[in-house]
């Protein structure tokens, strides 16, 4: 029973459902048809010897019987691009050199099969070459019987029963080879169309994944959109018209005062409401996630880091100033990000953080001495995706937040090995900052 595997791509036929040929595939087929000469030549050799043994047993020469070979051998060389030429020719040159007195038939047995089991493998209408295999085989069966009698007829008495038996062992063996060709050829096919059937869905799920991961970004994108405006666009409207007002009637202090004072009502109420949204965005589980954040909680975080099974090494270099304070939960969130791949993912058994200053720019950069692979370090205790905030946030979100505040992010494995990760964002408050005291390391790196 025929199973006929329907391939997902539209554009795709049943002649087209497996895998396209390879010149890897066709340099294979001229090794093969390179190795099945050695072998024929071998196997030539030997069966000379027997037939010059034998009394009476006419044969080919040497020189006639190389030059079948290479007749047998050549067109596998080309059994994948012509398969069911390649099987018609292999089998008008096996009878007509067994015709001539080939003295071997192991190595044309062989080839036989291979030719069979490519045609019903790789042609490109199965029925076709299911046809040809039918007809070579039973060609071969007659050939095969004219033969024996022609061997039988040539004794003097009656068969034997080991002559008979001899008969019998060749058309059941020649029978067994030529049928289980055909029907590995079609099982290999079919497994051929399933794998690539399978290959090309793979492809298309992970395109169909990129794109509902991309379609669930934007419109998540959307709706943080339209609730912020939502919240703060008439607030805001309402501030700058009472700003203008209060602008406007300064020399009327009374009037002024009033518009001053719904500026500041308004703004405290635009407060609240972003505070409440941000707790809502905030939540995972129904619970307000209020952990610390930002660069006065980078101890705190290499102090969990720690607790962990990793060694970590924290240093901060230039006058620390005063940053925004989504600047500062930014640096967080990626620094949090950056040792929680290391802790999943590195291999490591050390990392450095370096927090640096400078005039208009602030930075972290994360590096660890690992490697990739599927499991950390051994010792390590690995955090649950969803422990803590910031979990599950990934380059991706490390690349949005970065480029939100138009910063650079340099993420990747360092030339000696570990990975690195490195945020820049500008500050420009930094340089009109008061500095506070100036610290270099963390207390755990000098002990």
């Amino acid at each position: 029973m025929e199973t006929s595997i329907t391939a997902p791509a539209p554009a795709a036929t049943p002649n087209d459902a497996r895998r396209p040929l390879t010149r890897r595939d066709t340099r294979i087929d001229l090794w093969i048809a390179a190795l099945t000469v050695v072998l024929g030549l071998v196997t030539l050799w030997l069966s000379a010897i027997i037939v010059e043994d034998a009394d009476g047993a006419a044969s080919t020469s040497t020189v006639e019987s190389v030059l079948w070979l290479v007749g047998l051998c050549a067109p596998i060389a080309f059994r994948r691009l012509r398969p069911v030429t390649v099987l018609v020719v292999v089998s008008i040159v096996f009878l007509a050199a067994q015709l001539r007195g080939y003295p071997d038939t192991l190595t044309p047995s062989i080839v036989e099969f291979v030719a069979i089991f490519t045609a019903n493998a790789w042609a490109a209408r199965r029925a076709r070459a299911l046809v040809v295999s039918i007809v070579v085989t039973a060609v071969m069966f007659v050939w095969l019987g004219v033969w024996l009698r022609s061997v039988s007829a040539s004794d003097a008495a009656a068969p034997d029963p080991v002559t008979l038996a001899t008969i019998a062992y060749t058309l059941v063996s020649n029978g067994i080879v030529l049928v289980t060709a055909i029907a590995f050829g079609r099982a290999a096919r079919v497994s051929a169309i399933r794998l690539h059937a399978l290959e090309r869905t793979g492809v298309e799920l992970r395109a169909a994944h990129e794109l509902v991961a991309d379609r669930a970004i934007n419109e998540e994108r959307t709706r943080l959109a339209r609730e912020l405006h939502d919240v703060v666009a008439h607030h805001v409207a309402v501030i700058g018209i009472q700003a203008g007002a209060a602008r406007r009637t300064l020399d009327r202090p009374d009037i002024a005062r009033g518009a001053l004072s719904a500026v500041e009502g308004t703004a405290r109420t635009t407060i609240d409401e972003l505070d409440r949204l941000l707790s809502v965005l905030r939540s995972r589980d129904g619970e307000t996630g209020s952990g610390p954040s930002g660069l006065d909680a980078l101890p705190e975080l290499m102090t969990d880091t720690r607790a962990l099974g990793l060694e970590v090494r924290f240093s901060v270099h230039g006058d620390i100033r005063d940053v925004p304070e989504s600047i500062g939960v930014t640096l967080y969130r990626i620094t949090q990000e950056a040792l929680t791949n290391t802790l999943k993912h590195g291999n490591a058994s050390i990392a450095e953080v370096h927090l640096r200053y400078g005039d208009r720019t602030v930075e972290v950069e994360v590096v660890d001495d690992g490697r990739a692979g599927p499991t950390p370090y051994p010792g390590a205790v690995v955090p649950s995706p969803t422990a803590g905030p910031g979990g599950g946030l990934g380059q991706r979100g490390m690349r949005e937040r970065v480029d939100l505040h138009g910063g650079e992010l340099h993420l990747g494995p360092r030339p000696r090995g570990g990975y690195r990760v490195r945020a820049v964002l500008p500050v420009g408050a930094c340089r009109d900052a008061h500095p506070r005291d100036h610290v270099t390391t963390d207390p755990s790196e000098s002990a």
